[in-house]
């Protein structure tokens, strides 16, 4: 199979799997782009041809993916952690039978690995790979992340986030209070913000140097998405039918805080996003199988094309942010070279 070139819209390149597409990501070398499917697939597409390989990484559904210098690294619900290499070769790095792996999250560098099962982090030695158990948490993990720079890790639960600072099996962990249920998490590129979508159709954001915590709310639907700009003083969230940005500056006053929206769209939710990681663009997948990309300096977003999907469940820029990779629940991929 073969990304075909799109030729009304330069630089865009399509393909169907014909599975569900649960999350994507491009290596740190920028030559392949790998799309988690749910029949348990890990598809490799080279961006250079558009030529596509598949391996049997799960015998279930792969349910996430973090791309490493040395491979990709995905979760599925057959309890396994697999790590396949930029040539398709496949190995198990942890087994959890009767379990599902729904998390996984890396370092830019690779040096810090972990996965969720169930209610306990797996942890994964840096040089050897070897998997490490941390303590139980009071319930199934809802979110992982790793800050950017590897030294903090956090999961989501049930009434908090546990941050692990540094990540290591003998780290026993620093929770911070969150009612609820919570769900996906992320860091911002500084490591000192984190921020967190709960389950009651709010985010919670933390200020990690002050261990200070505060609520943004009034969103219509669950936040499935979120993710913080480049300077760290913004956080951009889906959960609305167009983009939504907070200032998240520690100078701002949280009782005063006002959302920037722009970029609306009647057809549905904005449900996956990504920011530049080097320009001031952000990137998103609405509802709809529309990807519309955004200007914050402008507040302005246009659509870019449509997938034939009803939800674009995953999107992503290449570390150099020159392509972007995408796709959605019923199998239709792109990736698009912004040089054209």
């Amino acid at each position: 199979m073969s990304f075909m070139p799109d030729n009304e819209l330069p630089g865009l390149h399509r393909a169907d799997f014909g599975a569900y597409v649960a999350a994507c990501a491009v290596s740190p070398d920028e030559t392949v782009a790998a799309f988690a499917l749910g029949d348990g697939r890990l598809a490799l597409a080279a961006v250079a041809t558009g030529g596509t390989t598949f391996a049997a990484a799960h015998s279930g559904g792969a349910s996430c993916l973090a791309a490493t210098p040395f491979g990709f690294v995905t979760g599925g619900d057959d309890g396994r952690i697999a790590l396949t290499d930029l040539s398709g070769g496949t190995r198990e790095l942890a087994a959890f039978p009767g379990q599902w792996i729904e998390h996984v999250a890396a370092s830019r560098d690779g040096r810090v690995l972990a996965a969720a099962c169930g209610k306990q982090v797996v942890l994964f030695d840096p040089e050897t790979l070897a998997p490490s158990l941390l303590p139980p948490l009071p319930s199934a993990i809802g979110g992982l992340a790793v800050s950017p720079d590897g030294r903090t890790l956090a999961a989501s639960h049930y009434d908090g986030v546990t941050v692990y600072a540094p990540p290591r099996p003998d780290c026993p962990g620093n929770t911070f209070d969150g009612p609820g249920s919570n769900l996906a998490v992320v860091f911002s590129r500084d490591g000192a913000k984190m921020a967190c979508a709960t389950q009651d159709k709010s985010v919670r954001v933390y200020d990690l140097d002050r261990a200070a915590g505060y609520l943004l709310e009034g969103y219509p639907a669950k936040v499935r998405c979120l993710e913080f700009s480049l300077e760290g003083d913004m956080l951009w969230t889906g959960g609305e039918q167009a983009f939504v940005a907070w200032p998240v500056d520690a100078a701002v006053d949280p009782a005063a805080r006002e959302a920037t929206v722009f970029g609306a769209f009647e057809h549905g939710l904005l449900g996956s996003l990504a920011v530049h990681p080097v320009l001031p663009l952000v990137a998103g997948g609405f509802d709809g199988g529309v990807v519309f990309l955004g200007s914050p300096e402008r507040k302005v977003a246009a659509p870019l094309f449509a997938i034939a999907n009803r939800r674009v469940t995953c999107i992503a820029w290449s570390p150099d942010g020159r392509r972007l990779v995408g796709a959605g629940d019923d199998g239709a991929a792109f990736y698009m070279d912004m040089a054209g």
